[in-house]
């Protein structure tokens, strides 16, 4: 073999070996479930995005808006073929109006391909409350954008599901022990409620707790159940009527505490729903 074929046979070997990583790189690249789920995720996230936004605009009706106007409002959610029939609306009457509250997202259901259909529900006044469900086929793809591409289908309104509360592992406390803390918490309520700043609580938490009072945006009105379990540190749950003093009217509040003793008296560490 002539010297002269060493350095084209090292350069193919080279090539070679150049173009078998990279295969195995674009390889592995288009196998890689994680970039596939990724990719899902980030579509199914702009269709329900896109289907919120779009649902507010779609449910506002107003008799004295025209056409014109109201394409241009759903023109940025709406495929361009099907805009003029996703916008269509013909009213009675000019002072035909419904304004949105809300809408809110239910459930996505996703078909193969970039197509999705997202259920919104939407709260509307007209002039009375009104609550619609309505289902909004999408289509999304990553890079590319969001685009609603038919009108939502009106759906009947679902049930609230009903929740069943876990059960506590947690022994109960004494009913003695409920007694001697009702006192101590409702005095805490009273202060987190009208309190003007964390001063105001430092005789009902513990050292380092960071609890910050309502400042007065409502009136401790009274306990109406306490629920403590546990040994220490305590899981309590109050229910406690509430005053919103702006507008006179009355709430009621659940809240979960987390309640220690130390040298006889309580102290709350903590607070959630």
């Amino acid at each position: 073999m002539g010297y002269w074929l060493l350095p084209r046979l090292l350069l193919w070997s080279m090539l070679t070996v150049s173009c078998l990583g990279a295969a195995s790189t674009l390889l592995k690249t288009e196998t890689d479930p994680s970039q596939a789920i990724l990719k899902r995720s980030m579509e199914q996230q702009m269709a329900v995005q896109t289907a919120v936004s779009f649902a507010r605009e779609w449910m506002r009706w107003d008799g004295e808006e025209l056409p014109e106007a109201r394409i241009q409002r759903l023109k940025p959610y709406v495929s361009p073929e099907a805009l003029n029939r996703v916008a269509a609306l013909q009213s009675e009457q000019k002072t035909n109006r419904q304004n949105v509250i809300a809408s809110e997202f239910m459930s996505l259901a996703s078909a193969s391909g970039s197509r999705h259909t997202v259920r919104i529900r939407v709260i509307a006044l007209n002039p009375e409350r009104l609550v619609w469900e309505v289902d909004v086929p999408v289509w999304a793809e990553s890079g590319k954008g969001a685009a609603v591409t038919a009108p939502p289908l009106i759906r009947p309104l679902s049930e609230a599901p009903v929740v069943t509360e876990p059960g506590n592992a947690e022994t109960s406390a004494s009913g003695e022990m409920k007694q001697r803390m009702r006192p101590v918490i409702e005095s805490f309520l009273k202060a987190v409620c009208e309190g003007k700043d964390a001063e105001s609580l430092s005789n009902y938490v513990t050292t380092g707790a960071k609890l910050t009072p309502l400042k007065g945006r409502i009136r401790f009105v009274a306990m109406e159940r306490l629920d403590a379990t546990g040994a220490g540190p305590y899981a309590v749950t109050v229910t406690f009527l509430a005053k919103d003093e702006a507008a006179g009217f009355r709430l009621t509040q659940i809240w979960k505490l987390t309640v220690t003793e130390e040298n006889g008296k309580f102290f709350v560490s903590g607070i959630s729903a």
